[in-house]
C-alpha cells in the first residue's frame, strides 16, 4: 500500500491509542509526534517477536489454550476503504471453532483486557475478514507475561464501536483540534506526558465492552 493510498485510512494501532487517551491521536496524527521509546518498550518488542515465532510453531493456541490449529495466516497487510482502516494482522488461525485473530501482547496480564485492546483486536478481525473472505467472529489476546489469554466475541455491537472510533479519530485529525485528555491516572504511563502535561483533563467516558465475553 502506497502512502497516498493510506492518507484517508486510520492505522489500527490508533484505535488502541484512542481508547487509552484521545489526545495521543492528536499528537501523532496532527502534530506528527512519535511516542518516546523506553528501554522496556524495546525489550517488549524483542520479546514480542520471539513470542510470535514461538506461536507460529505451535500446533495449538498459546496462552494455556489447547485448541488445535488447522491453518494459519501470518503478517497480513490489509487496507480497507470500506472500514477506513489499515494495518498488519499478526495472525489468523483456523480451529474447529472457526477463524480467530490472535494478538500476542508482551505485557502483564490484566484481570480484564483494556477496551483499547479489545477494539484493536476486533478491528484486525474485521480487516482479516476482507482479506480471507470468511467470517472472523472472535479474537484471542495472549498476554505473554503470565501466559494468560482472553477470548473476545466480535459482536455486531463491538464492530459498530470500532467504526465509531474510526469516525472519532478522523474528526480529531480533520479538525486539528486537541481533544480532552482521558484520565489523570493514565498520564504517568503515557509517552507524551512531557508535551501534553496532562492538561485539559475531563472525566473520560468510553463505550465499554458491554456484551463482550472475555
Amino acid at each position: 500500500m502506497s502512502e497516498d493510498e493510506s492518507l484517508n485510512l486510520v492505522p489500527v494501532t490508533w484505535v488502541k491509542q484512542y481508547h487509552f487517551c484521545p489526545r495521543i491521536v492528536y499528537f501523532i496524527g496532527v502534530l506528527g509526534f512519535d511516542e518516546r521509546i523506553t528501554e522496556s518498550m524495546i525489550e517488549g518488542r524483542e520479546e514480542h517477536v520471539s513470542e510470535d515465532e514461538r506461536e507460529a510453531r505451535r500446533k495449538t493456541l498459546g496462552g494455556g489454550r489447547k485448541e488445535k490449529v488447522r491453518a494459519r495466516w501470518s503478517k497480513l497487510r490489509i487496507a480497507s476503504e470500506r472500514l477506513g482502516l489499515f494495518g498488519i494482522v499478526d495472525e489468523v488461525v483456523e480451529t474447529d471453532k472457526g477463524l480467530a485473530v490472535v494478538e500476542v501482547k508482551w505485557a502483564k496480564a490484566p484481570k480484564r483486557p483494556h477496551p483499547g485492546h479489545i477494539y484493536q483486536a476486533a478491528a484486525y478481525a474485521m480487516l482479516a475478514e476482507e482479506e480471507i473472505r470468511r467470517p472472523v467472529r472472535r479474537a484471542v489476546m495472549i498476554y505473554a507475561k503470565g501466559k494468560r489469554s482472553f477470548e473476545v466475541e466480535v459482536t455486531d455491537d463491538v464492530r459498530r464501536h470500532v467504526l465509531w472510533t474510526v469516525r472519532r479519530i478522523k474528526r480529531i485529525v480533520e479538525s486539528e483540534l486537541p481533544p480532552m485528555s482521558a484520565s489523570p491516572k493514565r498520564c504517568a504511563n503515557c509517552g507524551f506526558l512531557k508535551v501534553c502535561g496532562g492538561a485539559m483533563v475531563e472525566p473520560y467516558r468510553s463505550l465499554t465492552a458491554e456484551g463482550v465475553n472475555v
